[in-house]
């Protein structure tokens, strides 16, 4: 399965609004489901399946805005983050 094309294609065909507007759908679901786990509600199962839709809808975000400007940033965040935790 190649993802890219498959992501291409669902972009295309249900739109921009409508995969941004399911991409939050998904955050909210995560963060729902790592409440539900703090308070015992939850399981690691569920946490699981919440982060691997989020990736999904993280991947076809990056299309809509540009994969090659978010892996920039991407890269950014993690050197700042490595320069944090080596000046610790």
């Amino acid at each position: 399965m190649d993802k890219q094309n498959l992501f291409e294609t669902v972009i295309t065909k249900f739109g921009f609004d409508a995969q941004k507007a399911m991409a939050i759908e998904e955050c909210a679901e995560l963060i729902n489901a790592l409440c539900k786990e703090k308070r015992g509600r939850a399981t690691d199962e569920d946490v699981i399946t919440e982060i691997a839709d989020v990736q999904i809808m993280c991947e076809q975000l990056a299309i809509i805005y540009g994969k090659e400007k978010v892996r920039q940033e991407r890269l950014r965040k993690l050197l700042r983050l490595h320069e944090r935790i080596q000046s610790l």
